[in-house]
């Protein structure tokens, strides 16, 4: 159930690997639900008891809160379990590598699946962007972890890589040192043969304790894999330079996803040459500042970013670019992240030109303390508040030239409502 989404369709596609028959609905038809079909999944749109009929398990998304085909499934003895705990029977059982962490995970779950496809291991890689996850035959599994709603405790990995550690998630987490006691508890578990590759960069990460061998990754002089800003970047280790990497997908935080990849990769024996030539071609996550296209002669991208941080960071790569004038359109998501980081946001765009504000995607959330996005456009010199998809066109169309750069960002529905629209218009 929620078969359309990102994890569970990547479940779908390991389970039909496995030999087992995959049925899956979902509240509308999708680019990804189609795949799946063609891939021999039978899917349906919309919600009926009867899909329940003559399965054996019945695996959902954790948005679903109740459905008729949970009330039937349980009434009929079939087995129920969240797409987390799904994932965690999954993980249990293989040569696994977990990736969490605040910021960057599915970049690192991409990379580092990507790596070990390139050298041969067929691994099955679980990717939460929805277009990269993959069915492997050996015992090789790489999986993004999610700590959003504490699930984290679910899983079970011999090895993991932690990215970073800061407060999201603010409608399960109080403070951010409720955060950090998740993953501490998460990496703390690791068993003492596995694996801890932790992010040097970020305090928090590098100072997490486990009975498992731990390696360090970043810029930081202590990390026991280095990279530094160069491009291409070189990594050292102990002290000597082991070789450069060719890095395309822009921003200092990638060359900082690509070690902490290439560092788990090296742990557990990919030559570094290997490494090198897959992430030469690493492709890149869906919606991770990804070109779509024209409009009126400027390229547009479209990224996921959410948090102040991501925000940032991806407007710091969009500046190495070629660009006349950087113009931001973004849609907040979720009022209670909007309203517990309005002033980190409100420095988060000081890199863009021009920002445009959509108004916000709920998630199915409440407004309580009455946040809206023009309270953030009113925090920014260069910001706007366009509040709709028809307005934030109009805008764009008098505003957008020849050789400025698009950038459409949030993790709501702005890639479908506006990014694949403008870019068809070349």
């Amino acid at each position: 159930m929620g078969i359309g989404g990102a994890g569970v369709s990547a479940l779908a596609r390991v389970y039909l690997a496995r030999g087992d028959e995959v049925s899956g609905c979902d509240s509308q038809s999708s680019d990804t639900t189609a795949e799946l079909e063609d891939a021999g999944v039978t899917i349906d749109v919309g919600h009926d008891p009867e899909h329940v009929l003559g399965k054996d398990l019945l695996v959902y998304s954790g948005a679903i809160k109740d459905s008729p085909e949970l009330d039937a499934a349980r009434a009929m003895g079939v087995r129920v379990i969240t797409r987390a705990e799904a994932l965690a029977e999954i993980i249990e059982g293989a040569e696994s590598i977990a990736i969490g962490g605040s910021h960057g995970k599915t970049t690192v779950t991409h990379m580092t699946g990507h790596i070990l496809t390139e050298a041969g291991l067929d691994p099955t890689v679980l990717v939460g962007d929805g277009s990269h996850s993959r069915a492997g035959s050996s015992k090789w599994l790489v999986a993004e972890v999610d700590e959003s709603d504490g699930s984290l405790l679910l899983h079970h990995p011999k090895r993991a890589i932690v990215t970073n550690i800061e407060l999201d998630h603010t409608d399960h987490f109080p403070d951010v040192e409720a955060v950090q006691a998740l993953f501490a508890e998460f990496i703390g578990k690791l068993p003492a043969d596995g694996l801890a590759v932790l992010c040097a960069d970020d305090a928090r990460a590098r100072s997490l304790t486990t009975p498992a061998r731990k390696v360090t990754y970043g810029f930081d002089e202590s990390a026991d894999y280095r990279c530094d800003e160069s491009r291409p970047f070189t990594i050292h280790h102990g002290g000597r330079a082991i070789g450069r990497v060719n890095l395309r997908q822009r921003g200092r935080h990638n060359i900082q996803n690509a070690t902490g990849a290439a560092a788990m990769a090296l742990e557990i024996g990919v030559h570094f040459e290997e490494i090198a030539s897959a992430l030469e071609h690493f492709p890149g996550a869906h919606r991770r500042l990804e070109l779509l296209g024209l409009f009126q002669g400027a390229a547009v991208y479209d990224d996921y970013g959410h948090h102040p941080t991501e925000v940032r960071a991806t407007i710091q790569a969009a500046r190495e670019l070629r660009h006349r004038r950087l113009i931001v359109v973004f849609q907040p998501h979720r009022y209670s992240r909007l309203a517990a980081f309005i002033y980190d946001f409100a420095r988060s765009f000081n890199g863009a030109d021009r920002v445009l504000l959509l108004d916000v995607y709920s998630a199915g959330e409440q407004n309580p303390t009455g946040v809206t996005s023009s309270d953030l456009a009113d925090r920014l010199p260069n910001g706007t508040y366009v509040g709709s998809f028809e307005n934030a066109r109009e805008a764009l169309e008098n505003l957008v030239g020849p050789d400025d750069l698009l950038l459409l960002m949030g993790a709501g529905d702005i890639r479908k409502k506006l990014g694949d629209e403008l870019a068809q218009k070349i």
